[in-house]
């Protein structure tokens, strides 16, 4: 009994032993397979969250300019062509152009050394054209100059030189002067005009299709109207003005081709005052622009002028006389 029971008790503790590890093996696969359980999730490797995918915002995209060297050929092309502008001078640069006036030329004009007596029997105004025989029609020549030596400011010359002679008969008796002519008379007249003009023009509205500029002028006229009788003496009528003029001038492009050749609408406005005097200068036309190399442009220009002045001494001494026609004119800008 003694030897028996401690195998006994040696035989019982291996049996426990047995069922306890084994009742231990199955509780540890239970939890594992067991996805409930957050005591044993504690256990689990953690591994890192991904951040979900969000939609991107797209960022603006910048045009970046290329380097100088690397510019493409329309650019390249770009930079050669020239501006489709009006034609305007430069500072430092010129205007020059030359006119011709098919004008109509009229007047009238009062000479008598007294109010008494025989000379009242004729009218006191001795018409040019029909009295004194003078063309009606004449080409009369216009040059300009101008020079900008600032942007807006400019300084402008022109000068018009007239000469018309008429040779033939009276068709009315008048008195000029000291003697009295009779109808049908052969008679030798000649009207001579030197107008003159020089000022500053100034541009207060200057863009890239249009301009507007406002100008101030000194004018100098030196006329003489002149009477011959075959085989007796004459009279001749001298009239000297020094007058001012303020005027506006309007240029505004109406069309510009695929090559920049523009066609603007010029208009110039003038009033003349002073010396007792007055007097007006006015034209409008179109004017066709060719562009040329390094910034210069050629242009001809057609339209209609006008232009009149009188001045009035006395009863007994009197001028009044006017040109209006169309023109051609053309000039360069550089």
């Amino acid at each position: 009994m003694k030897i028996r029971t401690p195998r006994m008790l040696l035989v019982c503790l291996c049996l426990l032993t047995i069922v306890f590890t084994a009742d231990a093996m199955a509780w540890n696969f239970l939890q594992a397979a067991a996805g409930n359980d957050n005591r044993e999730n504690l256990l689990v490797p953690t591994v890192p969250q991904t951040k979900a995918i969000t939609k991107v915002k797209p960022q603006p995209i910048v045009k970046v300019k290329p380097p100088v060297g690397f510019q493409t050929g329309a650019q390249a092309l770009a930079i050669r062509t020239p501006e489709c502008v009006l034609p305007i001078s430069r500072v430092r640069g010129w205007e020059l152009d030359a006119q011709a006036l098919f004008a109509r030329a009229k007047g009238k004009a009062t000479l008598m050394n007294s109010n008494y007596g025989y000379y009242w029997t004729y009218e006191p105004e001795v018409d040019f054209n029909t009295a004194m025989g003078i063309p009606d029609h004449a080409v009369v020549g216009t040059f300009n100059a101008k020079y900008r030596f600032q942007p807006r400011w400019s300084v402008n010359y022109s000068i018009m030189p007239t000469a018309i002679e008429g040779n033939g008969n009276s068709s009315t008796p008048f008195q000029f002067g000291t003697l009295n002519y009779n109808q049908g008379q052969t008679l030798k007249t000649k009207w001579e005009r030197l107008y003159q003009r020089i000022g500053l023009v100034y541009d207060p509205i200057l863009t890239p299709t249009s301009r507007v500029g406002i100008f101030a002028d000194y004018v100098r006229i030196n006329e003489r109207l002149s009477v011959f009788q075959q085989g007796l003496s004459g009279a001749a009528f001298d009239n000297d003005l020094n007058m001012a003029m303020t005027g506006v001038e309007l240029e505004k492009l109406l069309k510009v081709t695929r090559f920049c050749n523009t066609l603007s609408l010029e208009c110039k406005a003038g009033v003349a005052f002073g010396d007792d005097a007055f007097g007006s200068d006015l034209s409008t036309g179109l004017k066709y622009s060719v562009p040329l190399n390094c910034g210069r442009s050629g242009f001809v220009k057609g339209g209609y002028r006008y232009l009149t002045y009188k001045k009035k001494y006395s009863d007994a001494k009197m001028i009044d006389t006017a040109m209006d026609g169309g023109f051609v004119e053309m000039g360069f800008v550089f």
